[in-house]
């Protein structure tokens, strides 16, 4: 049997889930870089992907994203002895997304200043580690998701590793932000396995940012950001850092007292990608393996 598949996934920053309410507190809460981190990724943020995307070349082209899998192909498939005919990939993106421009009218007061970041109106492109691929036919040699049974035949197992590209994080360990970290690594990973006319779906990534899976171009799965509605503290004006949910992945980037680390260094990395140095973790459940969503569907 002949069957026509596309699956995706969209990497993406909520607008509003952070704990700022007004620009002022980069001043007077400590440390500064904090508050101001998050005033960043809020104004920097991303409108909902929607639950429905007909053509993912067009959502591409608007930038609107983090992250970007998808693979559409075609494949011919024996549903009683799960037999693999012809397997013909029609599109294949892996994309490592965008930082779009400052919004001003998420934080008011921000309109009075004069700061040359927060008034350019480009979108800056992100980078992708060289570990990137939507793979066909077999595992990722990255993967973090469980093996697959033997019954199982695997059609796509695609996997981004990406982070902000180097003007978004010279912003954020500038004098201006004061970051002691650069961008850390973050990921997406998707597989798509057949067996006996059913496919399943299993989708996970790194804990920031949100994650949608999409089928055929309908929304099926989804992992929420995880995110800090207000600040834990250690005194009135004081922030506890380390209690912040979002704390995990700020602190992975490399420090910045010493450069980003290159796209070089990605060259020929093995183990999970949740294991990388600089890399933010996944959801893990009690015995500290990765949290995977699950969606099962016949066409």
């Amino acid at each position: 049997m002949l069957y026509k598949v596309a699956v995706g996934s969209i990497s993406w920053i909520h607008a509003d889930s952070h704990p700022v309410s007004f620009a002022f507190q980069a001043l007077t809460q400590t440390p500064h870089w904090i508050p101001k981190t998050y005033i960043g990724l809020a104004a920097t943020a991303n409108p909902t992907p929607p639950n429905e995307i007909a053509d993912f070349k067009s959502f591409q082209a608007q930038k609107q994203f983090r992250a970007l899998l998808y693979c559409r192909f075609t494949v011919e498939l024996d549903p009683t002895t799960n037999a693999v005919g012809s397997f013909n990939v029609l599109d294949a993106v892996h994309d490592p997304g965008w930082t779009p421009p400052f919004d001003k009218s998420k934080f008011s007061s921000t309109k009075l200043m004069k700061n040359s970041s927060m008034s350019d109106p480009n979108f800056y492109p992100g980078e992708a580690s060289s570990i990137s691929l939507v793979k066909t036919r077999a595992r990722h040699a990255n993967t973090v998701l469980p093996p697959t049974p033997k019954n199982e035949v695997v059609c796509v197992n695609a996997l981004i590793k990406f982070r902000a590209g180097s003007h978004t994080d010279g912003i954020g360990v500038s004098d201006d932000v004061g970051s002691p970290f650069h961008v850390p690594w973050v990921w997406c990973e998707l597989l798509l396995t057949y067996d006996r006319g059913i496919f399943k779906l299993l989708g996970c990534g790194s804990i920031f940012p949100t994650h949608y899976f999409y089928i055929d171009g309908k929304k099926v799965l989804a992992q929420e950001e995880v995110a800090d509605l207000s600040f834990p503290k250690k005194g009135a004006l004081t922030i506890n850092e380390s209690a912040l949910k979002l704390y995990p992945v700020l602190s992975k980037g490399a420090p910045a007292s010493g450069p980003q680390t290159s796209l070089a260094a990605e060259t020929g990395l093995s183990g999970p990608v949740r294991r990388h140095l600089y890399t933010a973790d996944g959801r893990v459940d009690s015995s500290g393996n990765i949290s995977s969503l699950v969606h099962v569907f016949r066409l």
